[in-house]
């Protein structure tokens, strides 16, 4: 955001026009409104965690656990479960291991017989190549991320050509766009509008830093936020990547990032393919719209929700 001599008037212009609850855990969402333009923000504060999807070296099919050329577990990536139960393995420490055992079975056998009495679930997040009239989980043949799964997001670049293998190339890149996780199913941030492709300002009291980003992906029902590598780096004011899972989660902040969510700016000033220099100027753009115009006016407004 650009510097401003003059005061805001936006503390008179923004009024909480609604309040909810993320009931899994149990934090306060708010929806503010400006006054004078109708525009609306969804504020709430939240630990978020780290998501990788999007990025070639996310999954490797032998570094499962992410150890060596993975920056994150097959886990996060999949789900398993026996036939006839509506319980992933994967997110049971108890069955974590038998569950990548099922899906380590399955790729020994080129990904063409999944193990008797278990299910897996994988194309929400690993890119998929029709072989032999399967669908089975595209691996990059060529180039630096030779071996690597191909893994998804759910926002697109919208390429009509030069997708990549896997279509890599139209994913919203975690290692170079600060995106966050929208929390799936029915919750009281959908209800306020929020939706993938909206617009983000997320800001980590803990070093004042400010980070503009957007809806990249959507994610588990439980979980009220998820970063992007990049975003998470950002908030802690780190410059150096993840080469593995451990480097990864070491990303997860430990206190609590206040997410701002503008809903239904998906088509605000877009450009595509989606870069953080793009999106940081729609946001600014979109701010200063409501006459919100320094880090001190933004953090005004957020904090307006605690009075």
């Amino acid at each position: 955001m650009r510097s401003s001599c003059r005061h805001s008037t936006y503390a008179q212009r923004f009024r909480v026009a609604d309040q909810g609850l993320f009931e899994p855990q149990q934090k306060k969402v708010f929806l503010l409104q400006d006054t004078l333009t109708d525009k609306k923000i969804i504020v709430f504060k939240t630990k978020i965690q780290v998501n990788t999807d999007g990025t070639p070296i996310s999954y490797h099919p032998y570094d499962l656990h992410g150890e060596t050329k993975a920056i994150n577990t097959i886990g996060n990536a999949i789900a398993v479960r026996k036939k006839g139960s509506s319980k992933n393995l994967c997110l049971d420490k108890n069955t974590y291991k038998e569950a990548v055992n099922v899906f380590a079975a399955y790729r020994d056998s080129n990904f063409e017989t999944i193990p008797e009495g278990y299910e897996i679930t994988w194309k929400n997040v690993l890119a998929a190549e029709r072989v032999g009239g399967i669908d089975k989980p595209c691996i990059l043949k060529t180039g630096p991320y030779a071996g690597y799964f191909g893994s998804l997001t759910s926002l697109r670049n919208g390429l009509t050509t030069n997708k990549g293998a896997c279509d890599c190339n139209d994913q919203v890149n975690p290692l170079e766009v600060p995106g966050l996780v929208l929390a799936g199913g029915n919750n009281t941030v959908r209800e306020f509008g929020a939706r993938v492709g909206d617009l983000v300002i997320a800001y980590n009291p803990a070093n004042d830093s400010l980070v503009y980003a957007i809806v990249n992906d959507q994610g588990p029902a439980h979980n009220l936020g998820e970063g992007s590598v990049l975003l998470n780096m950002a908030l802690l004011g780190l410059t150096e990547f993840p080469k593995n899972r451990k480097d990864t989660y070491k990303l997860v902040p430990k206190n609590e990032i206040t997410i701002a969510i503008i809903p239904q700016s998906t088509n605000y000033e877009r450009v595509r393919p989606y870069t953080a220099a793009n999106v940081l100027k729609r946001v600014v753009d979109w701010l200063e719209s409501t006459d919100i115009h320094t880090k001190e006016d933004f953090k005004r407004l957020a904090g307006s929700v605690d009075e």
